[in-house]
């Protein structure tokens, strides 16, 4: 097969589940999987690339998602400029209400600058708020609990309290924990660390208060829920939406080892959302065994936005792997661990995972570089060259994406 992924087609999976219905007004999220949407640029690094944010968007939907997860960590929330937060919001509300909710992440330990973002989110449509505490890594816990309980008493949207303590520095015990999620106009939990066993303390702590628990990743699902979490805020979800929530679905209807089946194809995904060096394999058997028995694993801080844009691209759906500053640019060799990946990815008969069913070639090699028909994932490719498409069409002429002064070619 010629080593050309970037003429790859969008894998652009039929939904596996009916879009829920909702009421006139945003829903407030209360489980399931939301994608961490990727925020794309233009070429110019300025300003947002709207319509591959919608093909994003609109991929993550058909997928049957939950609801939708904008300007968190992993859609550069913390570095956007005030129009493209504006921008990235407006769009997502858009395609997704009155569907699903939309939640915006806010990333600030400025009480008056949160609660203007929040205003923001409200006044476009958004459901609820992801919010972060950073620039404060001594905080006491005093200071996070004031922090949290002002943007609260405004009762301007629902809040996600988001604990990352990995990035923040900030860490909390169950109790405290359980003290900022008291209030009613704090709603649930974003739990980014892969410590089940603090996270069950976590939810004992609250239990009764009816909170909702989100892990920050899909590679612990079927051990989050089965501890009584409700979903997952994730970027595997903004990759392979369509495998993540029937993962989650399959855990829903009591179908677990269905669920870990798929979940354990998902590592797949971590050279992906890795920057270092990291075999799934190795991956998978080290962290299943460590959530089945709730040990403690580092959370490592990767900025892995670049990388992730970049799989998007070769999955189709047209994306520059452009990133603010500080986040590290895609380099060569982030971009041959991507092709690597997403052509593991594209070999895996996702309708027989789980099904006891063998696997096979998701694409077989095509005479003449003809890329197209459907795959056996049940997904519908959108066409030729959509990787090259894109680049043309921002007026580089080329083939690849420039990474460290010249072009690759994908």
């Amino acid at each position: 097969m010629p080593h050309r992924h970037a003429m790859l087609k969008a894998v652009c999976l039929v939904a596996l589940a009916a879009m829920p219905a909702s009421a006139a007004t945003p829903c407030t999220p209360c489980g399931g999987i939301l994608p961490t949407v990727i925020t794309p640029f233009r070429c110019s690094g300025e300003g947002v690339d709207i319509a591959s944010l919608e093909k994003q968007i609109q991929y993550q939907l058909a997928c049957g998602v939950h609801g939708l997860l904008v300007l968190g960590t992993m859609g550069e929330g913390q570095y956007v400029t005030w129009e493209e937060r504006r921008t990235v919001i407006a769009t997502a509300v858009r395609l997704a209400f009155p569907k699903v909710p939309v939640v915006v992440g806010i990333h600030t330990g400025d009480v008056d600058e949160a609660a203007r973002q929040m205003e923001l989110a409200r006044e476009l449509g958004a459901s609820a708020v992801l919010v972060k505490l950073t620039g404060n890594p001594r905080a006491s816990f005093d200071e996070v609990h004031s922090f949290y309980w002002q943007l609260a008493d405004a009762s301007v949207l629902p809040i996600v309290m988001y604990y990352y303590p990995a990035q923040t520095h900030v860490h909390l015990r169950p109790r405290e924990i359980a003290a900022i999620l008291a209030h009613p106009n704090i709603v649930g939990i974003k739990e980014s660390l892969l410590n089940l066993g603090a996270v069950q303390r976590h939810i004992r702590a609250c239990r009764g208060m009816g909170k909702t628990f989100f892990s920050s990743t899909a590679l612990n699902l079927s051990q989050f829920l089965d501890i009584g979490g409700h979903g997952a805020m994730c970027p595997e979800a903004a990759m392979l939406p369509s495998q993540v929530v029937q993962a989650y679905s399959a855990c829903a209807s009591g179908r677990v080892a269905e669920a870990r089946d798929i979940q354990k194809y998902l590592f797949e995904l971590t050279p992906i959302l890795r920057t270092q060096w990291t075999s799934p394999t190795l991956s998978r058997i080290v962290l299943m065994a460590a959530q089945d028995r709730k040990m403690f694993v580092p959370m490592t801080d990767d900025q892995p936005q670049a990388q992730i844009k970049y799989a998007l691209n070769l999955l189709g759906i047209p994306t520059l792997p452009l990133v603010k500053a500080p986040l590290p640019p895609l380099t060569e060799r982030g971009a041959k661990a991507v092709n690597k990946a997403v052509s593991r990815l594209l070999t895996i008969d996702w309708l027989g995972v789980g099904m006891g069913r063998s696997r096979v070639p998701a694409l077989a090699p095509a005479a003449d570089k003809d890329w197209g028909g459907l795959l056996r994932t049940g997904a519908l490719q959108l066409g030729p060259g959509v990787g090259r498409d894109l680049l043309r069409s921002q007026g580089d002429g080329l083939w690849g994406f420039p990474i460290g002064g010249r072009s690759i070619d994908p």
